[in-house]
């Protein structure tokens, strides 16, 4: 009867200082593959195109940068009630308060510059206007031939970072943005000072085109209410003198040239028929409202009226130096940075190393474990044919 083949045990249990002697015997598998991750991590260093990234910082301003646009003239408005009755108890026109014509805090302008800065349309016209320039090295840098426009525009859209203070626990105001471009670093710093320009002269004109647009519209507003305030009055008048030659008339008939009556004998309560002024009293007044549309104006008869015109002036005297006024402040214009962000040399070389250590020691490992396996095999396949 033939003998079986003796088997080989085999220890399935892991014992640290056998590991440990596996990567001392196999020391060069682990020092190549370290030398190959530093090589190879070097060369990337060295041979990836940089990528250069400028700062610069927003900031808000002072109170007073804004007194154009927080003229005392400009905080409230002065509004007469145009209608016909006015106060129902006195007759006369009721005096109202209307909002703030234009009214800006540095907190609110520093919010509505953010908003501008960090708008994608107001880059993507900043990113058109640069390549209608027609600089090659911008074009060349800004512009791929094998991306479609709107790739394009992605790209450069990223190029920007955006960070603030919002939802933080400070008291600084501020807005920090960041530019990334490869190769030229001096341009990058370049593109970034345009970009801040061009989004607060934006922001500016918008700021002035609605200081107008309100400005305009409470003028229009108060020259509508002064057109119905005169348009009142000569109704009024009209009915007045209409009153009065009527009530003259009738004095004439009953020959009442002279007052009727005396004031001393006139209930308080009462009033006596207009007729009983006299036929010479009331054609004397309404000789004078006639005349009155002869004069350069009524506007001073007009209770309420002069209000409205004197306002109407104050708003059509405002003017704002445009030139002088800053919404924020740039604390920090983009400058040229002393190095790459990217790569980061030492960081990517280290990195290297210690990727090629671990790597290095893994292959250590597997170069220790087949050869144990080899001798292994060699030795129970030398058992079996000496059985």
């Amino acid at each position: 009867m033939a003998e079986q083949p003796v088997s080989v045990s085999h220890d399935d249990d892991i014992d640290i200082f056998d590991l440990v002697d596996d990567i001392k015997d196999k020391w060069y598998w682990m020092l190549g593959t370290m030398v190959a991750g530093v090589l190879l991590a070097f060369v990337y260093a060295f041979t990836a195109t940089p990528e250069f990234k400028t700062d610069a910082i927003i900031t808000d301003v002072s109170p007073s940068e804004l007194l154009p646009f927080n003229q005392p003239v400009l905080m409230s408005t002065l509004a007469l009630s145009a209608s016909a009755g006015g106060d129902s108890d006195t007759g006369s026109p009721v005096i109202m308060t209307d909002a703030a014509v234009f009214e800006l805090d540095p907190e609110s302008a520093f919010l509505g510059a953010r908003s501008v800065l960090r708008s994608s349309s107001v880059r993507r016209s900043f990113y058109s206007d640069l390549l209608l320039r027609g600089d090659e090295r911008t074009t060349s840098l800004l512009f791929e031939e094998k991306l479609t426009e709107e790739q394009n525009l992605v790209k450069f859209l990223d190029r920007f970072a955006f960070g603030d203070a919002s939802g933080k626990e400070t008291l600084d105001t501020y807005l920090k943005v960041s530019f990334s471009l490869s190769e030229d670093a001096e341009l990058a710093r370049n593109i970034l000072n345009e970009y801040l320009a061009y989004a607060i002269t934006e922001y500016q004109a918008r700021v002035r085109n609605e200081f107008e647009r309100k400005l305009q519209a409470q003028i229009e507003l108060n020259e509508t209410r002064a057109a119905n305030f005169r348009t009142q009055y000569e109704t009024e008048k009209a009915r007045r003198i209409a009153m009065l030659e009527e009530a003259a008339s009738v004095a004439a008939s009953i020959n009442q040239s002279k007052p009727f009556y005396n004031t001393n004998d006139v209930v308080v309560s009462s009033e006596p028929p207009l007729y009983m002024m006299g036929e010479v009293a009331l054609k004397r007044e309404a000789e004078q409202l006639k005349a009155r549309s002869s004069r350069e104006s009524e506007d001073i008869f007009i209770d309420g009226l002069p209000l409205i015109t004197g306002y109407l002036d104050s708003l059509k005297a405002v003017k704002v130096d445009w030139e002088s006024v800053q919404l924020v402040e740039v604390d920090q214009p983009a400058l040229l940075p002393l190095k790459p962000a990217k790569p980061r040399k030492l960081l990517v070389i280290a990195l290297g190393g210690v990727g090629g250590v671990m790597m290095g020691v893994l292959a250590a490992l597997l170069a220790a474990a087949s050869s144990r396996h080899l001798r292994r095999s060699e030795r129970y396949n030398k058992v079996n044919s000496v059985l």
